[in-house]
């Protein structure tokens, strides 16, 4: 008999042990191995069945739960086969967002090897989800950058992509409204509103028909450093300005002071937009403004911002009443009303003695008035994409200020475009503020707002021929990332617009 110690020093055996402990190791090792594998083909058949049973659903007209679960289920039932001792534990269908339904599902499944070492089951989790399918007339509210980047090619190419756009709704003659908010420091609703109970606009204020212009020369897409001529000099600036048909000469002459103190202009016409040529001799105070017509005739707009511009002309233009001249542009209203749209019994502020391009239109299923207001687009100004935002929001809203309403239910969309991002910020009830950073937490509160309003919002990041911005800001905007578009042509931006449409009635997974 060995002793105590005699039986610790024995090494009898020890290699049967190891081999014992290290084999079945190895035997627990593949039939995990074996267990999972098998898990893995179960998982891909689970989610085959949950995605076809989600389309189902979604594209069955049924817009009630309880309806949904029916026609998923039971498509479930036909596209999967349970395996023995198999079990649905979870088939959690759901409706997100109003207009999205989720389906979660689980499967339990034993296991053959791994029951041995304790673990007798696994599951399989799938996750799917889909747009309902909506019959439902649309209403549309293209949002459109019209900044004094977006002169030349970007404009060009919005102005081609968006025109087709709605040539080719039109044609496919679907039940749709539109309306065309042109953006940049502010958005011009337009004066024809001007004896609305919404606006803050006193009986005194002029609209802002009655302008003096003269135009000059530049070689870039920047306002030059204003000038003044010696004192003393006269200069004389011959200008042709073709608006409706209208001829106009201006002639400026500095006085002793050496500024501009008498221009002279006239011009007549029918409503349309005005194309402008210049000769000048010597240099005058400039800044860029934007030439359209208005309904008692045609004019030239006014901007008191030296940053404006757009293309090689430049624009100098003073309302003939410097005191309340008003253009048709609305600031913004104090918080939270900056983040609503209803009026909720708080006006909203005009602002005087500027320009901010051409007029909104409000929704309309008649075409015509979207397609030419982006026909006539200018562009000029700094990037205030929550004034865009705002009237967006308003003109698909059913009360006031514009109390557009159908006779049945309309889904709505929102489609934001930008070749940038903010460069102002509110600044009381003005846009002329620099912090970019307060600006761009008011487009994401604005953002979700309109989301939560129960508006699908698509945002289009874009420069004609260049590099879009990438911005983080624009894919949050957006309802999904299937929203999100970047654009570099008037062919790509004409895609983005569609597929944001096509994506509000079709059958399709988005997880």
């Amino acid at each position: 008999m060995l002793s105590i110690s005699e039986f610790r020093r024995n090494t009898n055996g020890n290699v049967a042990i190891i081999f014992a402990v290290s084999l079945m190791a190895l035997l627990a090792a593949i039939g995990a191995a074996v267990d999972y594998t098998d898990l893995e083909k179960r998982h891909s058949a689970l989610q085959n069945a949950s995605d076809a049973a989600l389309l189902a659903a979604v594209s069955s007209g049924e817009t009630e739960l309880k309806d949904l679960r029916v026609v998923a289920e039971n498509v479930f039932e036909e596209n999967f086969q349970y395996k023995e001792e198999e079990a649905l534990r979870k088939f959690d269908l759901k409706i997100e967002n109003k207009n999205m339904l989720a389906l979660n599902a689980r499967l339990e499944k034993p296991t053959y090897f791994m029951k041995l070492f304790g673990n007798p089951t696994v599951y399989a989790d799938v996750d799917t989800a889909g747009y309902l399918q909506s019959s439902a007339p649309l209403d549309i509210a293209l949002v459109l950058d019209r900044t004094g980047s977006m002169a030349g090619t970007n404009l060009a190419g919005l102005t081609t992509a968006a025109t087709q756009y709605i040539s080719d709704l039109e044609a496919d003659n679907k039940d749709v409204r539109i309306a065309v908010i042109p953006f940049s420091n502010y958005v011009n609703v337009g004066v024809n509103h001007a004896d609305t109970s919404w606006l803050d606009l006193p009986v005194s204020s002029g609209l802002g028909s009655d302008v003096n212009c003269s135009m000059d020369n530049i070689s870039s897409s920047s306002c030059p450093v204003p000038t003044t001529q010696p004192q003393g000099t006269t200069t004389v600036t011959t200008t042709t300005e073709v608006c409706g048909g209208t001829t106009t000469i201006t002639t400026v002459t500095s006085g002793p002071s050496g500024t501009s103190t008498s221009i002279s202009s006239s011009s007549t016409g029918p409503t349309g937009p005005c194309t402008t040529t210049t000769t000048t001799s010597n240099g005058t105070t400039s800044t860029w403004s934007d030439v359209f017509a208005s309904t008692s005739g045609g004019f030239c707009t006014f901007s008191s911002d030296p940053t404006e511009s757009s293309g090689s002309l430049i624009e100098e233009c003073r309302p003939a009443r410097l005191n309340e001249n008003w253009f048709g542009c609305v600031g913004s209203r104090p918080g939270p009303y900056n983040v609503q749209a209803k009026l909720s019994g708080q006006k909203f502020p005009p602002v005087y003695n500027r320009t901010c391009g051409q007029p909104m239109t409000q929704l309309s299923s008649s075409l015509a008035g979207a397609r030419q207001t982006i026909s006539s687009l200018t562009a000029s100004g700094g990037t205030y994409i929550p004034s865009g935002l705002q009237w967006g929001w308003r003109v698909l809203d059913p009360d006031l200020p514009f109390e557009i309403k159908g006779p049945k239910k309309r889904d709505k969309l929102l489609i934001l475009m930008t070749d940038g991002e903010n460069t102002q910020s509110q600044s009381g009830s003005s846009h002329e503020g620099r912090d970019h950073a307060v600006a761009n937490a008011l487009t994401q509160k604005l953002c979700d707002s309109i989301k939560a309003d129960d508006i699908n919002i698509a945002t289009v990041s874009f420069s004609n021929g260049g590099n879009p911005a990438n911005s983080q800001l624009l894919r949050s905007c957006a309802s999904t990332p299937t929203l999100s578009f970047t654009a570099t042509n008037a062919q790509s931006l004409k895609r983005a617009f569609e597929s944001a449409t096509d994506q509000m009635n079709e059958v399709r997974l988005i997880r």
